[in-house]
């Protein structure tokens, strides 16, 4: 509430931020007092004791803040995505994520996740940043669309390895033998390990992609399937997306220590 109040402040009058809150279904006899913060707070605060469902009303108080662009996109990238990205954060350390079209929905992050985004950010990788916000938009209400960019994410990133480090790009670009690229490159290979320990766990990431990929061509939103059908649950999209963000990880960081 508070990061809102003070983001929503700095953008918006006094009666863009009343219209909005009124916009949003929230009751009040009259519009509270203060400055624009103050404002916005004491509105928050109506919809915690009024709505049914005081996420849902949040997440049509930002939607404007977080999906409109503005007429200038580089006033935009400067002054409205720093301020975006704070939400996010303030959401995300409660557990929240926010999805297009106003929703806030409850996710499962992990401080592998975390890494990744960080990673993803600081070697500016937009097409991997595109899977990453795919996988989180649809965990809850689309699992098998999460397990579908899970999947894409890996191979975004091997794709991008290959083409940086100059490889050659497989006919098949789908997952497994992209990785077997990369798991050559890097010395990934478990037959190539010495160390018994890390040859299992070399083992299990090759199976991360085996999986990943099968559970997208069997059950992910990316073919079309027959007549039965087994329903993805979040706990099995959450699943796929924490292993792929894992060895998502594992490829950025010994890449990193190889430039």
């Amino acid at each position: 509430m508070a990061v809102v109040s003070d983001v929503i402040g700095e953008r918006y009058t006094h009666a863009q931020i009343d219209n909005m809150m009124e916009a949003a279904g929230i009751e009040r006899e009259k519009p509270p007092g203060g400055n624009r913060q103050v404002k916005t707070r004491g509105w928050l605060q109506s919809a915690n004791q009024t709505s049914a469902d005081p996420l849902g009303t949040l997440g049509k108080v930002i939607i404007e803040l977080m999906e409109v662009q503005d007429s200038s996109l580089e006033w935009d990238v400067k002054v409205v995505e720093p301020r975006r990205a704070r939400v996010r954060r303030a959401l995300g350390e409660y557990g929240l994520t926010y999805i297009r079209g106003g929703y806030i929905v409850t996710v499962g992050t992990t401080a592998v996740s975390k890494t990744l985004e960080g990673i993803i950010r600081a070697r500016d990788l937009a097409g991997l940043q595109t899977e990453f916000d795919r996988i989180y938009e649809n965990l809850e209400l689309d699992p098998a669309s999460a397990v579908t960019a899970s999947c894409a994410l890996l191979e975004s990133l091997f794709k991008t390895y290959i083409e940086e480090n100059g490889l050659d790009i497989p006919s098949d670009q789908s997952v497994k033998p992209l990785w077997k690229v990369i798991r050559s490159d890097l010395k990934f290979d478990p037959a190539a390990t010495a160390d018994d320990d890390l040859k299992t766990i070399l083992s299990g990431l090759a199976a991360i992609v085996e999986g990943t990929g099968s559970l997208r061509t069997h059950k992910g939103s990316a073919h079309g399937h027959g007549k039965t059908k087994y329903k993805l649950k979040p706990r099995h999209a959450r699943l796929a997306a924490h292993a792929a963000f894992t060895l998502a990880s594992f490829v950025l960081e010994a890449w990193g220590e190889r430039g």
